[in-house]
């Protein structure tokens, strides 16, 4: 887990996960807060410990006919998921280390919102030379989809103003001056270019491989946007100055209203930031 850095490494949001009490596992489900996985659409599979990282999601451990599998209850609608799944495979198709999804054992993509995605091996990125790797790797995902249909759903951020809702953003459960304060912010990145985004290439959320290669996690929030979401807190300045300033200043506006209903005092936070630089 990474600390946080002022206007660095601003997307890895590793505050310390309240503690819970866990039953023991089984291959029938694994109760957690009181909330049931449902794994028997998977058979051989044994959920094993909680992966702590993830914020708005729940996501296991598991094995499966002795490998290792994630496994997670995603929050989204069955077209966008099915989205995101098929991105996966694409992006897969295309040389990515990514986490393909392990069918049902009715070959199915999920079962009831639940995901199995094989393990990625790795550790994050630590050195500049990672992070030099990852970013390359993300400016191949944005060149890649420039054309790319749009997770249902989601839009990208300079049509806010008018569409209200992206991922877990929703301009209208803010408060006026607030909402006021990050569509004034959005509205300046027309000249940026869109492309499919990660949406949280945090540390957590990247494997470093043994291969060298760079696995990307959790595309729970991927979509098509500006490209500079995914480049403006990376472990290396990717962006000339100018172009940096004004994308962190992105990332701390779409931050506070894509965090406001989830995690408020996460999106505080961000949107305290984004005033701090206002006159940057």
């Amino acid at each position: 887990m990474c600390s946080r850095v002022p206007d660095r490494a601003l997307t890895c949001r590793c505050r310390a996960p309240a503690s819970r009490s866990v039953a023991a596992p089984s291959r029938a489900g694994l109760v957690r807060s009181q909330v049931v996985l449902p794994v028997d659409a998977w058979s051989g599979l044994a959920l094993v410990e909680p992966v702590v990282e993830g914020n708005r999601n729940e996501v296991w451990r598991a094995t499966r006919h002795g490998e290792s599998c994630a496994v997670r209850r995603s929050r989204r609608s069955e077209s966008s998921l099915r989205w995101e799944l098929g991105l996966i495979e694409f992006l897969s198709r295309k040389g990515f280390v990514v986490p393909t999804v392990v069918s049902t054992d009715d070959n199915q993509l999920h079962h009831e919102g639940v995901v199995v995605q094989r393990w990625i091996e790795g550790r994050p990125p630590i050195s500049e030379t990672d992070w030099i790797a990852v970013a390359a790797e993300l400016q191949r995902l944005h060149e890649l989809t420039r054309v790319h249909r749009q997770r249902p759903g989601c839009c990208v951020v300079t049509d806010l103003h008018t569409r209200r809702v992206s991922v877990d953003a929703d301009l209208d459960a803010m408060p006026l001056d607030a909402r006021a304060f990050v569509e004034s912010v959005f509205v300046k990145f027309s000249d940026v270019p869109t492309a499919v985004v990660h949406g949280d290439p945090s540390a957590s959320n990247i494997r470093m491989t043994a291969t060298g290669q760079v696995g990307l996690l959790d595309w729970d929030e991927s979509r098509v946007d500006l490209a500079w979401h995914d480049l403006s807190n990376l472990g290396v300045p990717v962006l000339a100055h100018v172009e940096h300033q004004r994308a962190l200043a992105l990332s701390h506006a779409w931050e506070a209203a894509n965090a406001w209903t989830a995690e408020p005092g996460y999106a505080s936070t961000r949107l305290a930031q984004l005033e701090q630089r206002r006159n940057i």
